[in-house]
């Protein structure tokens, strides 16, 4: 899913479970979840233009909604900040991974199983992260 899709997701888990040993757990655990489902996947080399593109559209649209929460005054915004990061974390192994020149032979058993099961990646998943999102921020607003 998308950096947005994931920090949604666990800023919903933050808003929903208001104990942050817990709730830090299960939004990084999230992550995964959210991986195995149908989403946006679109084969880009790392560090190639359509890459970098892709990436500032998608952290911009994290910040927007992160200035929307804090704007609407949401209770406990760090936790829902820390929350957000915890579930987009694992996508971190692959910045790593890029920087480091890796090819997916040399992945470690974390790295093997993340990208074992994005099995359901593809251009019309896109769908399926805009409602997400859309319904995860709708949702963190209804319950402040």
């Amino acid at each position: 899913m998308t950096a947005t899709s994931h920090a949604l997701t666990g800023a919903f888990i933050a808003t929903v479970i208001r104990q942050p040993i817990l709730a830090i757990s299960l939004s990084f655990l999230s992550h995964f979840i959210c991986d195995a489902l149908p989403h946006l996947g679109i084969k880009m080399k790392f560090g190639d233009r359509a890459m970098k593109w892709w990436l500032a559209i998608d952290g911009t649209l994290v910040v927007f909604f992160a200035v929307s929460l804090i704007m609407l005054n949401v209770e406990n915004p760090v936790l829902l900040a820390v929350c957000g990061f915890a579930a987009m974390s694992p996508d971190l192994f692959w910045l790593y991974h890029g920087l480091k020149g890796r090819s997916p032979e040399s992945y470690g058993p974390f790295t093997r199983f993340h990208a074992a099961i994005q099995k359901y990646e593809s251009v019309p998943g896109l769908a399926v992260d805009v409602i997400w999102s859309l319904s995860a921020f709708l949702l963190i607003v209804k319950l402040q």
